[in-house]
């Protein structure tokens, strides 16, 4: 394996440290579920994004009413009717200990959070910043982190896809 996809190896998360984040990361403060949210979407980018779920051997769950049911083979079946009325999330874990659950609830942005509690540790921070890197490259897109339900401030970290790294912006506590 090459020394820069190691686990652990922070060149990966573009020298994002947990002692440095981690109080912008405490589920008390900041409730459990920061919002991550790709803007300014298309059912192209959504398709992608099936793709990448699709390709990438992660486990993953999706329901249709009461029962579980495939990854949807299309993005404009994640807005059919049925399922705009059962608001069905579909559930992804990147990792084995990292869940990623993703809400379909309009085209033009496809918002998602993640478990807090999951990410409480230098060993945690480093697969959520590789979803982000891995969601963004595949979209070709920005991936914004705010605060669990209030994106009308700047987000605290993004995936700035142009320049191909995670950034933490939110600065000290």
């Amino acid at each position: 394996m090459p020394v820069a996809e190691r686990s652990g190896d922070h060149r990966l998360v573009s020298g994002l440290l947990w002692d440095d984040v981690k109080q912008w990361f405490d589920p008390v403060e900041n409730g459990n579920a920061p919002d991550v949210i790709v803007a300014d979407t298309t059912l192209v980018h959504w398709h992608l994004l099936l793709d990448l779920i699709r390709s990438s051997g992660w486990l993953c769950q999706y329901e249709r009413g009461d029962r579980e049911t495939a990854v949807p083979e299309f993005a404009a079946d994640l807005f059919s009717a049925d399922n705009r009325e059962q608001m069905t999330p579909l559930t992804v874990w990147p990792d084995a200990d990292l869940e990623w659950i993703i809400r379909s609830w309009a085209v033009e942005e496809i918002l998602s959070d993640v478990n807090l509690h999951q990410i409480q540790c230098q060993e945690r921070l480093d697969p959520f910043c590789r979803l982000l890197r891995t969601v963004g490259d595949a979209l070709r897109k920005d991936v914004f982190v705010h605060c669990e339900g209030d994106n009308t401030y700047p987000p605290m970290m993004t995936y700035d896809a142009a320049a191909d790294r995670v950034t933490f912006l939110a600065g000290p506590w």
